[in-house]
């Protein structure tokens, strides 16, 4: 019934062959190219977090100055971004810990922490707003200098 194999089948196995390396070879490539991506857009992705919490930031300070309630569901909306700003800081650590703009991206993401930690304190028992003014004043200078330092390493 199967009969002999033809010239023609016989041909098409190391083409399948052929085809099935290809097949891994992408297969394995796939991943490294699409995280090779991510990586070029280190630069790119660390000024957006550095924007975004500059914005809140922004926010937090008018909302105190205009004596706005606070909720904790607003206080949610303020350390949310931190925590997906740590998260990158997390996964480019180990290909960038040496460099100065992760560095100082640490050293950013800590004053927003300790800015974020004021504001909580400050929605529960107001009192003089002082400190928290110099905070922002300080996070809007680090991000700035974080950015320089990003210019400088050309990313």
């Amino acid at each position: 019934m199967l009969g002999r194999p033809s010239p023609d089948r016989q041909a098409r196995q190391p083409h399948r062959q052929h085809s099935r390396r290809i097949f891994l070879l992408l297969a394995l490539l796939l991943p490294l190219v699409l995280g090779s991506c991510y990586w070029l857009k280190y630069g790119k992705l660390m000024r957006t977090h550095i924007d975004l919490l500059l914005s809140m930031a922004k926010k937090m300070s008018d909302l105190l100055e205009d004596c706005r309630t606070i909720t904790p569901t607003l206080m949610d909306e303020f350390s949310y971004p931190l925590e997906r700003a740590r998260d990158f800081a997390r996964i480019v650590r180990p290909r960038y810990a040496e460099r100065r703009s992760l560095q100082a991206f640490a050293h950013f993401l800590d004053t927003y922490t300790v800015l974020v930690r004021e504001m909580d304190r400050l929605r529960l028992q107001p009192q003089d707003r002082t400190g928290f003014r110099e905070r922002v004043v300080a996070l809007r200078e680090q991000g700035t200098q974080v950015t320089a330092i990003l210019v400088e390493e050309v990313l």
